[in-house]
């Protein structure tokens, strides 16, 4: 089976698709992956040691080139399945080749947006024409994928998986000492610096922390368009000291368990991959109540849920947090708990599996 990505760095569809390949391939699905040159996921799926075909046209959805390498790539290999991420060019291409079926997984939601009726139609209609299957990845995604005209019949909802024993047994100590961070309080973002990510509203939270814990130290993991934003505004806030903006790391695991507290701040959100992580280890979070992250964190058992777009709101969580150490603790061990039963990535890969067996059977 083929993989199609678009994606050049190592967002929540690269990473789902990290977790996935490795589970596929122990219940024996041959996998390749079709994905842009160049970018750190072409890289992170070498190390993995996947079957690569490289995509010239870059960080695209679609392009008439893609359309073109993907389908040459179809009639000389004969893949029974095509599951594409956001690759549109991916899904006309396997179309036009008249022979494998066509999976998309969706992995965000359309920020809540109103759709009207005719848009709701013509989406229905190309859903149909040229998808067989779509996963969402939460059930708020689905009901996304609703909202926007496609049959429900034809999603199936299979929760992001994660290797929850990476994250579980993983030690921080290393990054904590690169960090110069000691004993103080570390609080931590992950995320892609984007709009809907709302990483401002991390930095801005992270000031008014700091009036009721000067002892802590902040960081935000990831890169994005908003890099220089947010650097100006560290500096404006006064945070230069305590704030820690490190830009792509590969290191994801020991950077989460060096965290007392992981925070997201997003205004829209698929799932929340970085929460899951967080939770398989051990950490408490502390995120927005939006989209699929409520189905992942439960309320004063494993975190803490705050309104989108309210700083004021993400600094008292997490100063409550940080001054009862213990309360913390219990909601990290009960997060950790809750990802290994309900999100492990065997789990992802074992539902996928079957979903193509259904679509190769029917």
């Amino acid at each position: 089976m083929l993989h199609i990505i678009s994606d050049l760095h190592v967002g929540g569809a690269g990473r789902y698709l990290l977790n996935l390949l490795p589970g596929l391939s122990q219940l024996g699905v041959d996998v390749s992956v079709a994905c842009p040159q160049g970018g750190e996921l072409e890289k992170e799926l070498s190390r993995q040691k996947v079957t690569l075909h490289q995509l010239t046209a870059g960080d695209a959805s679609f392009s008439w080139s893609t359309v073109a390498e993907v389908y040459r790539l179809l009639t000389k290999e004969d893949y029974q399945i095509v599951h594409t991420h956001a690759s549109l060019a991916g899904r006309i291409a396997a179309r036009l080749a008249h022979g494998p079926k066509v999976v998309l997984t969706r992995h965000g939601l359309g920020a809540g947006r109103y759709v009207p009726a005719w848009r709701r139609w013509l989406n229905g209609r190309a859903s149909t024409l040229l998808t067989d299957k779509i996963i969402a990845i939460s059930q708020a995604v689905a009901l996304s994928l609703i909202n926007e005209g496609v049959p429900p019949d034809q999603i199936r909802i299979i929760p992001n998986g994660i290797a929850v024993e990476e994250f579980a047994c993983c030690s921080g100590a290393a990054v904590r000492m690169e960090l110069g961070v000691g004993n103080r309080p570390l609080v931590g973002m992950v995320a892609r610096l984007v709009p809907e990510k709302a990483p401002q509203d991390f930095v801005q939270a992270a000031a008014l922390i700091k009036k009721k814990r000067p002892d802590t130290i902040f960081v935000l993991v990831g890169t994005g368009p908003l890099q220089t934003e947010l650097a100006e505004q560290i500096q404006t806030l006064g945070l230069m000291p305590e704030f820690r903006l490190l830009g792509y790391r590969r290191d994801v695991a020991a950077l989460t368990a060096a965290l007392d507290v992981a925070v997201l701040t997003s205004r829209w959100e698929g799932q929340g991959l970085v929460l899951l992580e967080a939770m398989a280890a051990g950490k408490p979070v502390v995120a927005t109540a939006v989209g699929g992250i409520t189905e992942v964190v439960k309320p004063e058992r494993t975190g803490l849920l705050v309104p989108a777009g309210d700083p004021v709101a993400i600094a008292q969580a997490v100063v409550r947090l940080l001054n009862n150490v213990k309360q913390a603790q219990m909601m990290g061990l009960a997060g950790q708990e809750l990802v290994r039963q309900e999100f492990s990535r065997e789990a992802m890969a074992r539902q996928t599996a079957e979903l193509y067996r259904e679509l190769v059977d029917s």
